[in-house]
């Protein structure tokens, strides 16, 4: 699988697919540039869910409305110093459009070197869920915070 077809099928999970589990994904941008970092794509949407009036009515009392991201970034490699870009990028973005938490995606056709895999899995940054892909091997490297360990579920879109 390519990185492209790979980004279609992902941004179709989170719109329609497995991702309406975790949040409204209702947007989404290609090539779009924050900081100076490109990423392959964002998708921005909310937690709370819409539904019919019944739903809609428990939605509007009882569940929290965040606004949420994941953002996706093809690399050939992943160095520190480029992780730590997206990182600052990603920061910025959510501090300046109000979002409660947000993925990072950043698939690869081919393995990742054993340090990447080691740098990311050793991130603990709470309201960030980081995840390396492997698209050939369909490997899913992730941080540990609660929202890297759940994101392969929502990720996992090979076929």
């Amino acid at each position: 699988m390519d990185t492209e077809d790979y980004l279609l099928k992902l941004e179709k999970n989170l719109m329609i697919g497995s991702g309406r589990w975790v949040a409204d994904f209702t947007e989404s941008f290609r090539e779009h540039e924050i900081e100076g970092v490109t990423f392959g794509m964002v998708v921005g949407g909310n937690t709370r869910g819409k539904g019919f009036l019944l739903s809609r009515l428990v939605n509007f009392f009882l569940l929290p409305n965040y606004l949420v991201a994941c953002f996706a970034y093809p690399a050939q490699e992943m160095k520190k110093k480029t992780l730590d870009r997206l990182l600052k990028a990603m920061e910025k973005y959510m501090e300046d459009n109000n979002l409660s938490w947000s993925w990072l995606v950043i698939p690869k056709e081919g393995p990742f070197s054993k340090e990447s895999k080691r740098v990311v899995e050793r991130i603990a940054q709470r309201e960030m869920g980081i995840a390396l892909v492997d698209l050939n091997s369909q490997e899913i490297t992730t941080n540990r915070s609660p929202l890297g360990r759940r994101l392969p579920r929502y990720i996992r879109c090979f076929r």
